[in-house]
């Protein structure tokens, strides 16, 4: 489904992705971890083409390269993206956050069927479309942003840092969200420093350290590899 070869990626002059490549298949969960400054969420934003100095390839669903596509054509093409921080707009209600989600979708006339098809997977959501988001907690606006990238018709979720901050019990819950949506055939990319939680949801793993890659192949290796994890992971 996606297939990034040989990624690099600058900040001004600093080469912070150095040849970073990736197979992702439909349905999978896949996890991009390591420590702090390893170049993770500039992978995130590589492929989305946030940032503007890249070069390689990036091929989504068996078409062609899209690297050097503005950020807005990968959305059509099924990609969705929730950064770290969330953009919720402040001032406006869930059901409003949720109805941005549909600008410039082929669904923006169904948006009733939209919202109670997302009600099912979020009913913590449904409970609140008409309250205002930022009056929610840090747990709900996270499934808000979830929900929000998921209001359209997505093949590719791309999260960063979903954890970030809150609960265990909110975390589970998220967890279970993503479970939901693979069964949709919706597959999933998960940048996370709680490596152990993201690890323990994703069937694939990816290593970055220092923008290249230090490891690449399952999950469960990375779990069972106690040196791995301290070296790359500290845990």
């Amino acid at each position: 489904m996606l297939k990034i070869e040989n990624l690099n990626a600058w900040y001004d002059r600093s080469h912070i992705i150095q040849g970073v490549s990736l197979h992702v298949n439909k349905g999978e969960i896949v996890s991009i971890i390591g420590r702090n400054g390893a170049g993770k969420t500039t992978t995130l934003r590589s492929v989305m083409g946030l940032i503007d100095k890249r070069k390689g390839s990036v091929c989504f669903n068996g078409g062609d390269d899209m690297l050097m596509e503005p950020t807005h054509t990968r959305f059509r093409h099924g990609l969705a993206f929730v950064p770290e921080d969330r953009r919720i707009v402040a001032g406006l209600t869930v059901r409003e956050n949720l109805r941005l989600g549909l600008l410039a979708s082929d669904k923006k006339n169904q948006e009733n069927e939209v919202i109670e098809r997302i009600s099912v997977t979020f009913p913590r959501l449904k409970e609140r479309l008409d309250q205002v988001a930022e009056t929610m907690s840090g747990g709900e606006q996270q499934m808000l942003a979830v929900a929000r990238a998921l209001a359209r018709d997505v093949k590719l979720l791309i999260l960063d840092e979903p954890y970030e901050g809150l609960a265990p019990v909110i975390v589970h819950e998220i967890e279970r969200i993503l479970m939901e949506i693979r069964k949709l055939g919706i597959t999933t990319i998960i940048v996370e420093q709680n490596a152990v939680a993201a690890l323990q949801l994703a069937d694939k793993a990816l290593i970055l350290d220092m923008g290249k890659i230090a490891f690449r192949g399952t999950a469960k290796e990375v779990l069972e590899d106690k040196e791995l994890r301290h070296e790359y992971l500290a845990i």
